[in-house]
């Protein structure tokens, strides 16, 4: 019965980290394996005494908390981070592009490259020395695919977060999925075109500033930390807003409670925020034209 349980939790706990929903060190529990025989030896020396069952199990989950604590929060890999550059070539007769964006652990910004850049994703990026960046890309006739991930030991206590900077080529429409984990985020999303956008924010602040053109869907998941959505003025907007733990304050849009808009010419945007652990705000800028920095 113990080691069915066992197996029962190392397994859901590898399927949400492959899924995304834990950070990536959890897929070092593989590494705990050694305890599947210490699971299985206490079922054998005292399975058929409930007493006895009582104790393994108290032990088994000493060891589970111990391993687990370990492999979250133990001594990382020394050393500086090591930083590598990664290019796609902006390939001719290319329209639109999906990037989906894992990082466990980093501070993230991200904005449009200027019009004259060769590339079509752009980024600078720092990891842990055990860690490996893998970039996954598939054209398919005008689109192209791409998968921006991180692999091995992700989480550092001391220090700052791995930086990861990137820019996108303006001339392209994309669809956005990106998957934050621990670490402070800003993505200037300005002088970008969007066909969707999906932002599942983990734990830290994050600032959002949005294209000036409407005609897409947006859903923001926020997580733990403050969430800052900054639209463009004159953009119609159809807003929703599921509340979470923690306040949530509306500005330069019309309505009130779940459901807020603005007028203006053109597509709107469909923003639908689902809020999370601490303070969100959703601002409508003032200035005009749109500004290019804070």
């Amino acid at each position: 019965m113990t080691l069915g349980w066992i197996l029962i939790a190392v397994g859901l706990a590898w399927l949400l980290a492959d899924l995304g929903y834990l950070p990536g060190a959890a897929l070092e529990l593989w590494r705990l394996w050694p305890l599947l025989l210490v699971a299985l030896g206490l079922e054998l020396l005292f399975g058929r005494d409930p007493k006895g069952r009582r104790l393994s199990a108290l032990v088994l989950f000493g060891l589970l908390l111990a391993a687990g604590f370990w492999l979250a929060f133990g001594p990382p890999p020394s050393g500086p981070f090591v930083r590598e550059s990664l290019r796609v070539p902006l390939a001719a007769g290319l329209q639109t592009a999906s990037l989906r964006l894992d990082t466990p652990v980093a501070r993230l910004e991200l904005s449009a490259l200027p019009a004259d850049a060769e590339t079509l994703l752009d980024a600078e990026l720092e990891r842990l020395p055990r860690q490996r960046i893998l970039l996954e890309r598939k054209r398919r006739r005008e689109r192209m695919e791409l998968r921006l991930r991180s692999e091995g030991r992700n989480l550092r206590l001391q220090g700052r977060a791995p930086l990861w900077k990137l820019g996108l080529h303006p001339a392209v429409r994309y669809d956005l999925d990106l998957r934050l984990g621990v670490g402070q985020g800003r993505l200037d999303l300005r002088g970008l075109e969007l066909e969707g956008l999906a932002i599942r924010a983990g734990v830290g602040d994050l600032t959002v500033f949005f294209p000036a053109k409407g005609g897409y869907e947006a859903r923001v998941e926020g997580g733990v930390g403050r969430l800052t959505l900054l639209l463009p003025p004159g953009l119609p907007v159809e807003l929703e807003v599921e509340k979470g733990i923690g306040g949530v304050a509306v500005s330069g849009l019309g309505g009130g409670g779940r459901r807020w808009s603005s007028g203006g010419s053109g597509p709107p945007l469909r923003l639908a925020v689902e809020a999370g652990v601490g303070q969100v705000e959703v601002r409508v800028l003032e200035a005009a034209p749109y500004p290019e920095g804070d």
